[in-house]
């Protein structure tokens, strides 16, 4: 197991209270100037929404105490959780088990379920791959270009740090890891995706995105053909 994994695992898995279920994370908000809420469903309405129908098969990274899987398990035929966490999982095992159209895989640090090649319609992480090392990074992206049928999407927030050589995790704030923009597009190419779009702004006539800490959205699809 990748050190960067074992220490994820050992705060969201252990040491992290969850307080609010996810929901205390509001600083993207306040950055932004809204309310946390209106940022929230502004969110939901541009980068899930859209996305997600009632034939979607869709899968979360790092879902957390289920934040967003409360949105995508609404519009989705089918989601699948993934997270090296067995007690986050448990956590939404829990959360949403009137839900029918979810299932649960614990990842030993950078794999998707075996089962899911080409499966997949939709991928979607956020507030996870922001911690990740580069080479989690990687391996991720090689399986969501194994898990995504062609044609289909997959949206990563992720940090973009000034000086990727140089940046050291631990104190940084957000404790960001050493991403960019620029290195996750090429990532993304190794792993042979394709990256649609990079931005900060979701909705840049308000100015509601992902401003704190610089961080970054990226779109990829898995080719057509």
């Amino acid at each position: 197991m990748h050190e960067n994994v074992s220490r994820n695992l050992a705060l969201w898995d252990g040491t992290y209270a969850w307080p609010k279920d996810g929901d205390e994370w509001d600083g993207q908000a306040a950055v932004c100037g809204v309310p946390y809420e209106v940022w929230k469903d502004s969110l939901v309405r541009n980068l899930i929404l859209p996305n997600v129908s009632s034939e979607t098969v869709a899968l979360e990274i790092a879902p957390g105490h289920g934040r967003w899987t409360e949105y995508l398990s609404r519009a989705a035929r089918h989601v699948t959780l993934v997270d090296i966490s067995a007690n986050c999982l448990d956590f939404c095992r829990h959360r949403f088990h009137d839900r029918r159209n979810i299932d649960c895989f614990q990842s030993s640090g950078d794999v998707l379920p075996p089962g899911a090649t080409g499966l997949i319609d939709f991928v979607w992480s956020y507030d996870a791959f922001v911690h990740m090392h580069r080479t989690v990074i990687g391996g991720y992206l090689r399986e969501i270009r194994r898990v995504l049928k062609p044609g289909g999407l997959a949206i990563i927030h992720h940090s973009n740090v000034s000086d990727v050589g140089s940046h050291i995790q631990d104190g940084s704030p957000g404790w960001r890891s050493a991403m960019s923009a620029d290195l996750m597009r090429a990532l993304a190419c190794e792993a042979g995706l394709l990256v649609d779009s990079q931005f900060v702004y979701w909705d840049n006539e308000r100015k509601i995105g992902v401003p704190r800490f610089g961080d970054r959205i990226t779109r990829l699809r898995r080719a057509a053909g």
